[in-house]
């Protein structure tokens, strides 16, 4: 039930064991969390021309577990190889 997280662009939040919480406040992050836990990354949407969070789930039906993820350019997390 840790948490991690991260300031500034490409800042990078890894949490590790269950029930957990990663957050990047920065742009162009990117962050990890192990099951039933929370991801947060912000993105620039620029159709609207301002930051925005995006929060998903990870476990089962949802983001894999401890996957790197990162937001395309419109805001849909991705696996960041």
């Amino acid at each position: 039930s840790g948490s991690a997280s991260a300031t500034g662009e490409r800042g990078s939040a890894s949490a590790t064991g269950c029930s957990s919480v990663a957050c990047v406040t920065g742009l162009n992050g990117r962050a990890k969390a192990g099951p039933f836990s929370v991801i947060a990354l912000d993105w620039w949407n620029a159709k609207k021309q301002r930051n925005e969070m995006h929060a998903a789930l990870v476990g089962p039906g949802h983001l894999k577990p401890d996957t790197w993820y990162r937001l395309d350019g419109r805001g849909k997390f991705v696996e960041d190889k």
